[in-house]
């Protein structure tokens, strides 16, 4: 698994119509602003998982190429990193001794 990127959410970006832009702070992408479109989840031949992800730039330098492996790449390690991240913060909300029912 590659390293994830640091990453920003663009709060200030945001217009309520689409998900918040995210801006890339260091690595190969840095500077790249986009968002993720729909994001699915099929289930392949083989019985793996593959997520297909529609992303939309928002803004980057001259010289990015949004075709190139690595983008997939970093925009699927982000997308994965706020998913763990996500539930991290409930798993650690759900309290277990409410959850206990005692006779």
């Amino acid at each position: 698994m590659a390293k994830v990127p640091e990453y920003k959410f663009r709060d200030e970006m945001f217009d309520g119509n689409e998900n918040c832009p995210i801006e890339i702070l260091n690595g190969q992408f840095s500077g790249v602003i986009f968002r993720y479109g729909k994001i699915s989840l099929n289930e392949t031949a083989d019985g793996n998982m593959e997520v297909n992800m529609n992303i939309t730039i928002v803004s980057a330098p001259e010289n990015f190429k949004q075709e190139e492996t690595e983008f997939t790449q970093t925009v699927g390690e982000i997308f994965s990193d706020i998913v763990e991240k996500n539930l991290a913060e409930t798993m650690e909300s759900v309290d277990l001794e409410d959850d206990v029912h005692q006779d």
